[in-house]
């Protein structure tokens, strides 16, 4: 009778990467839990690592490499051999690149991320500045926000030095589990904590202070807050004269702004408003724990998380212990995200519309009009996807985005299933999961570990970089890393931290770096900030730059949707919000795995009791809810976590999506994130029984 052993690995079904033990036996997966003798982890998995088994063998993974048989869009598909997809994927995208040229071809990463530097070298190879990534309408435009004040990589807050932290909008428990502990422990540890959310939530429940403004006015509330700290003089001013640029002209529009004006646009008390104001700015120092998306999913986005970033620059909380550091922990080097740049010599997507996203953003195109590229074939003709994950339900409209997929000449995406997004495909090439592979994992505080193989890949599934090591051969081009094997690849990962492949895998609990940087703060005073200025800049001279070709103001200027939008209110009159998290589903990824999706009736229609009662619904009801854009079936269900008003719909469900509801053109001007968290909408009542919770 065989044994169960245990292997050491990583589950990566969501964004952080866990370290995990997976109990194998008889060479197949019998259960996962996390690992308890690592450093940062107690050994727990979140809902969605705990379902690992289903994940890994769902009836929905792809297990070998199809080719479309049917009308594209139609579903079928017909087995093929990896060495006839290779030279599918090679004649196709040549054939485009000599056609077209290289910037009618298109390299798309979604989920997981692991991969993406490797695509992105082959992106260069090719020749094409559109490598693109699910960071169009997730993280990049946070980071583009903090670019245009401190010139730096956005920066976290040093938790284990402040007295004071900042909750800007991140539902610790259901948006990042594994912080969930930390949490806790600044509680413990007698930290204040102020949280904004525009939802009563666990994580708000544990605060000293809730601010609980309407969605999309967390820029006004900021800017008040800011309003109080100048006045009341709680202001670092040694700091703001020395190292902060356009200060005189920020204080004047924030002073516009006080408690009771915010009141009024946020519904936050204004007293709240003072007392929070003050507990940042006295109870020093203070850090801002923000979340990737939730407030730049909204038309003024980068500019109410200008207004919030701009909070450690008045009060002198950056780049200081305890506050917003540069390098609040140890940090260990390693080349996994690759410095390699955008390929320049071509306009990328996006390019015209949202120059600030290439100014101040990473290496990407912005990918919002992909689909209007491709239908509209302007400002030039796309025609080939190279799709890694690709997801059409990331966008707002995706029915469109999936109309377009199917106008392409050549549409390839590798992936773990056949989602709805490779029904448009021509080629679908099945991927392993993180349980069929070996992979380096760089941390946080400097560590090192490596995931092993837990189980053989299902069927003929390929690990993702080797599939693009062999893309890249195919097609006769040269990459220096990629050309050289997976075991190198991941030796170049590591190469700056001064260790080797085989010493971390002799090494099943992880190492330490030996080249470590050590925390250090005021870097500034060492050295200038990288903006135009050469200071922090409350107003962006970046953004100034487009003031007259594209509209942009210099300072957090906070514009208010419900007034700009073209909406009849009377026919729409609540505020949709959609993505708010769930602690056991990933976007659209794990709608498919039973466990998770037997815990909640989904789509779910949250609306408050009171304005349930007015549309005259219940709990259970069959519901449509209406926008501009789309119409999408659910189930109505009253929550009092939000306020009346606003109704809470979460996303990536085939079955009722959230971003069918969202119009395609309703972006925000600087980085083009669909405004998801403020649109409007209206619920009413279907003629059917009602369902049952």
């Amino acid at each position: 009778m065989s044994e169960t052993k245990i292997v050491k690995t990583a589950c990566g079904i969501c964004g952080p990467c866990c370290q995990a033990d997976a109990y194998v036996k008889d060479k197949l997966l019998v259960s996962v839990e996390g690992s308890r003798n690592v450093k940062g982890q107690s050994g727990g998995l979140c809902a969605k690592g705990m379902a690992a088994k289903q994940y890994v063998y769902n009836k929905e993974r792809l297990l070998y490499p199809m080719k479309r048989a049917g009308k594209k869009g139609e579903g079928k598909f017909t087995r093929i051999t990896w060495d006839e997809a290779y030279d599918i994927i090679a004649e196709n995208l040549l054939k485009v690149r000599d056609t077209y040229g290289a910037r009618s071809t298109v390299f798309y990463t979604g989920y997981p991320k692991w991969y993406r530097p490797a695509l992105l070298r082959l992106a260069n190879a090719y020749g094409s500045p559109n490598y693109c990534t699910e960071s169009s309408t997730c993280f990049q435009a946070a980071a583009l926000a903090w670019r245009s004040i401190y010139g730096n990589h956005i920066c976290g807050p040093d938790l284990a030095h402040a007295r004071s932290v900042l909750l800007w909008s991140s539902n610790l428990y259901h948006s990042n589990t594994a912080m969930s502990g930390i949490y806790q422990g600044l509680k413990k540890r007698g930290v204040k904590i102020i949280d904004v959310d525009s939802r009563r939530t666990v994580t708000a429940n544990d605060a000293d202070i809730h601010l609980q403004p309407v969605p999309g006015t967390d820029g006004a509330l900021a800017l008040s807050m800011a309003h109080v700290i100048i006045e009341e003089g709680l202001c670092d001013k040694a700091f703001i004269d020395n190292y902060v640029y356009g200060f005189e002209e920020y204080r004047e529009y924030a002073g516009r702004y006080t408690p009771e004006k915010a009141a009024v646009i946020t519904g936050v008390d204004a007293g709240l408003i003072r007392k929070a104001a003050r507990m940042y700015a006295e109870n020093g120092p203070s850090g801002i724990l923000f979340s990737a998306s939730p407030i730049v999913h909204h038309t003024n986005g980068v500019q109410n998380y200008r207004a919030v970033f701009s909070l450690p620059a008045i009060t002198g909380n950056y780049d200081v212990e305890g506050g917003n550091c540069s390098m609040a922990g140890i940090t260990s080097p390693c080349n996994e995200f690759g410095k390699v740049r955008r390929y320049e010599k071509e306009e990328a997507i996006g390019q015209r519309d949202f120059p600030v996203w290439f100014d101040l953003s990473c290496d990407e195109a912005q990918c919002t009009r992909l689909a209007d590229y491709i239908m509209k074939e302007e400002p030039y003709p796309v025609k080939a996807l190279f799709g890694m994950g690709l997801n059409h339900r990331m966008w707002p409209q995706p029915e469109y985005v999936e109309q377009a997929l199917m106008k392409l000449d050549f549409y390839v995406n590798v992936e773990l299933f056949m989602s709805d997004s490779c029904k448009a495909a021509d080629l679908v090439l099945p991927a392993c999961t993180s349980y069929e592979r070996e992979e380096v994992h760089c941390l946080k505080g400097g560590r090192f570990f490596f995931s092993n193989k837990a189980v053989e890949p299902l069927g003929e599934s390929e690990n993702d970089i080797e599939v693009i090591m062999e893309v890249l051969k195919r097609m006769g081009l040269r990459d220096e890393v990629l050309e050289k094997g997976y075991d190198n690849y991941m030796q170049y990962i590591l190469e700056p931290s001064g260790l080797t492949l085989k010493e971390l895998k002799d090494s099943p609990e992880g190492l330490q770096g030996r080249h470590l940087r050590m925390p250090s703060f005021k870097n500034y005073e060492k050295e200038a900030f990288r903006t135009p200025s050469g200071k922090i800049e409350l107003k962006s001279l970046v953004l100034e730059r487009y003031k007259d070709s594209h509209g942009y103001e210099g300072l957090p200027v906070y514009r208010d949707y419900r007034k700009e939008t073209a909406v009849d209110r009377k026919r729409y009159p609540f505020i949709l919000n959609t993505g708010c998290r769930r602690p056991q589903y990933f976007h659209s990824r794990v709608y498919r795995v039973p466990w998770l999706d037997a815990l909640q009736p989904s789509p779910l229609i949250e609306m408050h009791p009171l304005d349930a009662e007015k549309c005259g619904l219940k709990e259970g009801d069959t519901v449509i809810i209406r926008s501009p854009a789309g119409a999408v079936t659910g189930m109505a269900a009253c929550n009092i976590n939000g306020d009346p008003g606003v109704v809470y719909m979460y996303h990536g469900d085939g079955r009722g999506d959230a971003n069918e509801l969202i119009d395609k053109d309703y972006l925000d001007p600087i980085s083009g994130f669909p405004g998801y968290k403020s649109y409007f909408c209206n619920v009413e009542k279907m003629e059917e029984q009602p369902h049952e919770l």
